[in-house]
């Protein structure tokens, strides 16, 4: 059975919270971290009629920070692709000048099925990173 959380699309921010079965858009931000191997900052942006209308994603550079906002309807694959081309564009990310040991996965040429099994990955992540705060 394909896992369709993160292929699926959807209208509004609590839709994606409980398709992808997380509490908060905290989680979406711990698992793009988780992904990219970078900092990630994930916020909402709001329309006064319709909610959340679009996330606002800052993504970390050595030396810089791009945001860009993706609207709704979106799904966690097209968030993930679309955020793997800011990653390309910002670089290999390094830490004190140190490359990280483990390089982050080269989202944007992955297949669907690669992408899905690195987002359930990262998700397994979040949900362990969540378990280890609770403390």
């Amino acid at each position: 059975m394909t896992d369709t959380r993160f292929a699926t699309v959807v209208e509004d921010l609590e839709t994606l919270l409980s398709v992808v079965d997380v509490d908060e858009v905290r989680d979406i931000e711990t698992l793009l971290m988780f992904l990219f191997a970078r900092p990630v900052q994930v916020g909402d942006v709001w329309d006064d009629e319709v909610g959340a209308a679009a996330l606002e994603v800052v993504i970390a550079g050595n030396d810089e920070s791009i945001g860009s906002a993706y609207e709704f309807p979106l799904s966690v694959m097209d968030l993930a692709r679309a955020c793997a081309e800011t990653v390309e564009e910002l670089g290999a990310y390094t830490r004190d000048g140190f490359a990280l040991e483990e390089a982050a996965p080269d989202v944007s040429s992955m297949g669907e099925t690669e992408l899905i099994t690195a987002l359930q990955q990262a998700l397994g992540q979040v949900r362990f990173f969540n378990m280890m705060d609770d403390d």
